[in-house]
This record gives structure tokens, sequence and C-alpha cells, in this order.
């Protein structure tokens, strides 16, 4: 048997955070600067956290061979989305490629040739693309370097994933090998009901059903993987150490870090805090606590940490608002039916599974800061498009599931051969078999994909970032105020 230790879980969670951040600073900021935030993410890492992570010596114990198929799961899960560019990748993987290839070849802070630089949210892949230039320097070709690299960010995000999922095996105390099995099963599958509501808006079944309701749209956790995986998995790993406090001392430290992985989860993890602050002080009638932890050294810390990677990510012109993505608020829909399908599409997205975790939630802010949060979020988009509300939304449905993954665990076990079931959990189950139809979608795309262009790898390498990609790059680095007072 192997011993899971819940204290080191915590740790290796937080380095998975730091360390890309620890090399931001040390690669794309003024030496000085540099020092400073590496300093700052030290002294935190080794004299603060483990005064604010409640003192732990939980385990879980698994079978080395169960433990190798969780892992193994997890690999396979990740190869399927695409990682180590082994098999068929989503559209949206093209600019992902051209951003880790960029990050690989070339050196910090990465300029084109046209004046412009790279700017977005690259925090994933600093690391795996640090490590992969080791093999430049051994002189290999570049093509081999390529493939090195796209294995090394496979095993980087697999890792990300197996943190979350074991920091979730224990919130809901999956501690036998059965319940790891089914937290793992949720952990994948879960999703909203979203082919309920693509039956009654009676939109035509397609190879990616999320986008039914067309101007709404949540994200499975098979699709955050397939889709946006460098922003999906940092932010189940910050969602999950937010919730391992009842105090706030902690939690701008790691919103912090999360600017460089994903500014829009970011909306998502501030209404956690808010309800935290909201059940754990203020109805607590305990303001002085609040204010003392709230203006705690690593919080104050944190804000000279958060300065940089700000200013890094609104260097560019979609996130400052000048392409009229970010601030130009819009409410959704622009008739009843919109309005009602609002409705519809929470129902089958968020609450169906609220009710059936209430009883055992109803006084956790988590089921709270969910059943309000999740309706402006869908309800009010930045822009054109639906990328706040998809992204807004990732930490707040990462503690849907895992209300729904403690409901589950809580009312189903396996002894002496027999598996027993609450018959109160059969509608939940139930619920959980039809939202599992999204990630099966996702994953029968790329068995179509392979089967049609009889080839495995379907990756599209053939995407070059310049000026124009304005989701990724700012147009003249020089003129940014990271440059004036921070980069390099």
């Amino acid at each position: 048997m192997i011993e899971i230790n819940k204290g080191k879980i915590l740790n290796l969670s937080l380095l998975y955070l730091e360390l890309p951040i620890a090399l931001f600073f040390l690669f794309w900021c003024k030496w000085y600067i540099s020092i400073a935030g590496i300093l700052i993410i030290g002294y935190i890492h080794f004299f603060q956290s483990k005064a604010n992570f409640k003192k732990t010596n939980n385990t879980i114990k698994i079978n080395k061979k169960y433990l190798f198929l969780v892992l193994f799961i997890i690999l396979i899960w990740c190869i399927l989305g695409g990682q180590g560019n082994l098999y068929y990748q989503s559209s949206d993987w093209g600019c992902r490629n051209a951003i880790y290839k960029k990050m690989i070849f070339g050196t910090a802070p990465y300029y084109f040739e046209d004046g412009s630089f790279l700017s977005y949210y690259i925090g994933h892949w600093i690391v795996p693309s640090t490590i992969s230039k080791i093999f430049i320097f051994l002189g290999l070709s570049k093509s081999i370097v390529w493939h090195i690299g796209n294995i090394i960010l496979l095993l980087w995000t697999a890792l990300g994933i197996s943190l979350s999922f074991f920091l979730v095996a224990f919130y809901t105390k999956a501690d036998k090998t059965f319940k790891i099995f089914l937290a793992l099963l949720i952990f994948i599958l879960f999703s909203g009901l979203d082919v309920i509501g693509l039956l009654i808006r009676n939109t035509g079944f397609s190879n990616h059903i999320e986008p039914w309701n067309i101007y709404y749209q949540f994200s499975s956790q098979t699709t955050q993987l397939f889709w946006v995986f460098n922003q999906a998995i940092p932010v189940w790993v910050g969602t999950l150490l937010f919730l391992q406090t009842d105090h706030i001392k902690f939690d701008v430290f790691i919103g912090a870090l999360l600017i460089l992985f994903s500014p829009l989860p970011i909306f998502g993890c501030f209404a956690l805090i808010l309800f935290k602050i909201l059940f754990n002080y203020i109805l607590k009638k305990d303001i002085t606590r609040l204010f003392k932890e709230g203006f705690s050294i690593v919080n104050i810390l944190s804000l000279v940490i958060a300065l940089p990677l700000f200013l890094f990510i609104f260097s560019n012109t979609r996130s400052s608002g000048t392409a009229g993505v970010l601030f130009n608020l819009n409410i959704g829909g622009d008739s009843w039916y919109n309005w009602f399908m609002l409705i519809v599409f929470l129902i089958v997205e968020v609450y169906i599974y609220l009710l059936f975790v209430y009883k055992n939630n109803k006084k956790n802010y988590l089921f709270y800061a969910i059943a309000i949060t999740l309706p402006f979020i869908a309800a009010f988009r930045f822009g054109t498009s639906n990328d706040f509300e998809m992204r807004a939304s990732i930490p707040l449905l990462t503690c849907l599931m895992l209300l729904v993954i403690k409901e589950v665990l809580g009312n189903i076990d396996y002894k002496n051969k027999r598996l027993i079931i609450q018959r109160r959990i059969v509608p939940l189950i139930f619920c959980l078999l039809i939202g599992a139809v999204t990630p099966f979608v996702e994953f029968y795309r790329g068995y179509s994909e392979v089967r049609t262009n009889h080839k495995i790898n379907l990756t599209d390498e053939s995407v070059t970032l310049h000026k124009d990609s304005i989701n990724f790059v700012s147009p003249n680095y020089k003129d940014t105020k990271f440059a004036k007072y921070i980069g390099k």
C-alpha cells in the first residue's frame, strides 16, 4: 500500500503554481524586480504556507497498482485531449501550439519580427518550455526538441490534473479504492445536462454540443481540458487550494498566482472569497478578525507579486479593452426568449445538481456562492464573445462538482463484494449519466476525426502569431507599461 499524504499534496500543488511565476520573474523582469518577486514567493512558501494551511496528517491509502492505474487513466485523458501531440486536437490547439513553440525556441519576452510580443496567459507553458530548452543546448534538432517538448507538456499537464484530483479525493473523503475510482470517474465526466437543453431548444446535434444555448455556455471538465487546458488546470489547483482554509489570510496569494494562467476565472475566485467573508466573518460579527486576516503579511506581499503579472497580461490590447472585449459590458440576451433560455440553461447546468446537494450543504457558503454567482456570470458578458462566462465559471463549477462527488460518495459504498446504493442518490446518478453525454461527444469527435482522416495525431502546427493575432500578442512591446517599468 502507498500512503498519499495531504500535506505533501498541498505543498506540491502550491509549487505547481509558484514555480512558473518564479520563472516568469527570472526571465521576463528586470533583475531587481526578479529578485524581489522570487524572494517573496520563497518567503511565503517556506515560512507562511504551513502556518496558513491546517496542519494535517490525513492520508489516502491505495494499492500501488491502483495508484498507477489512476495516473494512467489521467494520462490517457490528457492524450485524448491532444496533449503530447499524439492524438486529435480541437481547433483551439493551433494557436496554443504556436505559443508553445515560440516559448521553446525563442527568448523571453518573446518578440516577433513585426515588433509585437507574446502577451497571453502563458503560465502553464513556462515550466515545460524551460525544461525543453535544455535539449536545444544538447544540440538536438529542432524537430526532436519539439517532440520532446510536447511529451514534457503532457507530463506537466498530467501532474496538474493528478494534484487536482487528489485534492478532490481528500475534500470528498474518497478514502477507499472503490470511492477513489468513483470520484475519478465523476471528475472526468462531470458536466451539465447539455443534451437536455439541446432537446428543449431543438438545436441540431453536432460534435460539440455545449453551445446548444448559443448565447450562454458553461464547459464540462473534459471540454475544459480539451479546449483550454492552459487555463483550466491551474484554476482547478488554485480553487482547491482556496478551499483548504476557512480564513482569507492566504487567498490573495493564490489569486495573484493565477493571473498569469487565466485572469477571467479570478472573477469566480473573487466570488468564493466574498462568500467566505460573508459566512465566516460578517455573519459571525467578527469584523476585527476580518481586517486582521484580510491585511495579513501574505496578502500584502501578494499585491507586489500581482502588479507585474497584471501589467504583463493587460499589455495585450484585447485584455485591456482596446479591442472592445474586456470592460465592454452587455447584459446577456436581447428578448424575453433569451431570458427564458437563460433560466432553462441555469436549471440544466447548475440548479438540477444544487437541488440534490442542498440538504447536506444548506450551511455551506460554497452552495450559495454557486447558486447566486453563476447566474450573474451567465447573464453578463464582456464584449461579443462568451469567453467570460465559460472561464469565470470554472472555479464555481469545480466547487459544484466537489459537492456532487461528496454527495455521491456519501451514499454509495462497496462492501463484501456488494454495491450498496442509497435510494435517494439514484436521481443524482441518473443526472450524472445524462451529463456524461457531453464528454462522450468530446471523446467521439476525436475518434471520428481520426477514423475519417486515417491518422491518429491530427495536430495543427501551421498557425503563426503576428501583430494581428490580438488574442495573443501586443503590437508594440516598448510602448507598454510592463516594458517601461517591469520587463527586460
